[in-house]
């Protein structure tokens, strides 16, 4: 009797390539970690969510490093004072309050006084206007995210970390150099994952296939980092 297969997914196939590279590097040479480029996004609430798409949920686009997170098909209109960038992605699941992660650049060009913050800090977050197909809505929700390593509990254990430590990060290569407070962030089920945005990317010509290494707050650092 013959049998079928069916092919794999491509998203899928990517998913998974990007966690094992996440974990190779580890592995290889601990504490190798691969990089994350974020490019201005936004996170909705579920409210927000219904006020500007009129849906429940989002529609997965594409998968990233992080399990459980993803690019959603939904994309919006952030508008500033001075400038307005359209086709923003959304990234999903929906977040308990709505955040629009632009870099100090993009701030300036919207207009915008968004303080350095971790993901969720709001207090101090700029009010920014988000249009979608169904609707607009205003929030004190635009920061520039402050540079971040995802990994998970047993990784920050293994290196005698634990989340909201404080690290450096060595890179390598003709616009290398060091880098400092990089915050840990945790979670059980996190690959690791240096988070950087498109400023301090460029600045350190970092792209998302590259690896860092990590200097601990006592100044140990792993030696190999590769591009």
């Amino acid at each position: 009797m013959a049998t079928t297969t069916s092919p794999l997914d491509p998203g899928l196939a990517d998913t998974v390539a990007q966690q094992v590279c996440a974990q190779v590097g580890w592995m290889l040479n601990p504490p190798l970690i691969v990089t994350g480029v974020s490019n201005r996004h936004v996170h909705l609430s579920a409210e927000d969510l219904r006020t500007l798409f009129g849906v429940e949920e989002f529609t997965p686009h594409r998968q990233v490093r992080q399990p459980g997170e993803f690019a959603a098909a939904e994309t919006v209109t952030v508008v500033g004072p001075k400038h307005t960038f359209e086709q923003v992605r959304c990234m999903g699941p929906c977040r308990k309050a709505t955040q629009v992660e632009i870099s100090l650049t993009d701030a300036r060009a919207l207009g915008l006084e968004a303080p350095v913050a971790q993901s969720g800090h709001l207090e101090n977050a700029a009010l920014v206007t988000i249009e979608g197909p169904q609707g607009t809505v205003r929030r004190p929700a635009a920061i520039a995210a402050a540079r971040h390593i995802h990994m998970g509990d047993a990784h920050a254990a293994s290196l005698g970390l634990k989340d909201q430590d404080t690290v450096s990060v060595a890179i390598d290569g003709p616009r290398g150099g060091i880098i400092d407070h990089v915050i840990i962030r945790t979670k059980p089920e996190w690959v690791p994952e240096l988070h950087v945005d498109t400023d301090e990317a460029n600045a350190l010509g970092l792209t998302s296939t590259s690896f860092v290494r990590l200097i601990r707050p006592d100044g140990v650092e792993t030696t190999g980092g590769r591009r």
